[in-house]
């Protein structure tokens, strides 16, 4: 163990103590010691080149990781600012790299957001944000010092995977839907000012307290009436026994199978389903048709039915409001 007296000072310098010149002295040191970043971002680097053109702009250098992946490496020896992030993009896309490493004296915070939902959403491509400054130990030569602030991880990779799979299912989804509100404002009108949506479902009102929608799933597509009383379930409950007691009458207006649900998930609805999804897209066409027809003979089913179960669902209303006075 080196005796105390041994132990030098360690100072921390700026990047301009240490290198004058960005372009000329930085850049220059970084192309013949480019294995100083590597080692801090655990890439692998190797190859790298100075001032590959980018149109009328050029890039500070550009390197292959160990995956053979092109990298490129912006040098900035002051504060980050927007001019750079958007050079940092620029090269990215033109270049057709995979991976980009912005390096800078001073992160802004709003930057180092700016790579991190890069990191969470940009699609291929991984972003690394790195300090550089100088240390020096009592009055040895200065050396630069790499600590990387932003950069990818197994967790903002899941994430933009998650965030991708989800942009193409709803991009799915509207796409389905689209088609079949085309189809359906054959059949009725009650969707004729609804607009497609990516979400799992569309609806239009069938009055107070009733709702028809359209839903899809990854395997599977619905047309339903539902109950949407807002004020206790039981209330639904007291709608859905009116369509129950004519259930017979109702299931005979229709040619397709009907599902009656009434589950733990407080759902209460009247529901054809299709079993063709948002991944069975060379099938949409002949699915949508049926859903056309089936949501147009369900409500025509159902019509006769929906003042009767309204009252009933008024009455069971009124009944709770009274039973919450006299209490």
């Amino acid at each position: 163990m080196a005796d105390s007296s041994d132990v030098g000072s360690l100072h921390r310098l700026t990047a301009r103590d240490v290198f004058d010149h960005e372009a000329y002295d930085f850049t220059t040191w970084m192309e013949a010691n480019i294995d100083s970043l590597s080692d801090v971002l655990e890439l692998g680097l190797s190859a790298a080149e100075r001032e590959k053109n980018v149109g009328t702009f050029s890039v500070d250098l550009v390197a292959e990781d160990g995956s053979g992946r092109r990298v490129i490496i912006e040098n900035q020896l002051e504060e980050t600012d927007h001019k750079h992030l958007g050079q940092v993009l620029t090269y990215l896309t033109f270049l057709d790299a995979k991976v980009a490493v912005w390096v800078t004296a001073e992160a802004r915070p709003e930057h180092v957001s700016a790579v991190s939902w890069l990191n969470e959403n940009a699609s291929g491509a991984d972003f690394y944000l790195v300090k550089v400054e100088g240390v020096q130990v009592d009055n040895s030569r200065p050396a630069p010092l790499f600590t990387r602030i932003v950069g990818p991880s197994p967790e903002t990779r899941a994430a933009r995977q998650t965030k991708q799979e989800w942009d193409e299912r709803d991009r799915l989804r509207y796409e389905f839907f689209k088609g079949l509100l085309e189809r359906v404002e054959n059949h009725t009108s009650l969707f004729n000012s609804i607009s497609p949506k990516p979400r799992r479902g569309i609806s239009a009102s069938g009055g107070p307290g009733y709702g028809f929608g359209f839903s899809i799933s990854r395997s599977e597509s619905r047309a339903y009436l539902y109950m949407h009383f807002e004020r206790t379930q039981a209330v639904n409950d007291e709608a859905f026994e009116v369509f129950k007691e004519h259930r017979e009458e109702i299931e005979s207006k229709v040619d397709f199978d009907l599902e009656w649900v009434q589950d733990e998930n407080r759902r209460r609805l009247i529901r054809y389903v299709e079993p063709v999804g948002y991944d069975g897209e060379s099938q949409w066409g002949k699915a949508q048709d049926r859903l056309a027809r089936a949501m147009a003979q369900l409500e025509g089913a159902v019509r006769p039915y929906l003042t009767r179960a309204r009252e009933a669902a008024q009455r069971r209303i009124e009944k709770l409001e009274a039973e919450s006075g006299a209490s």
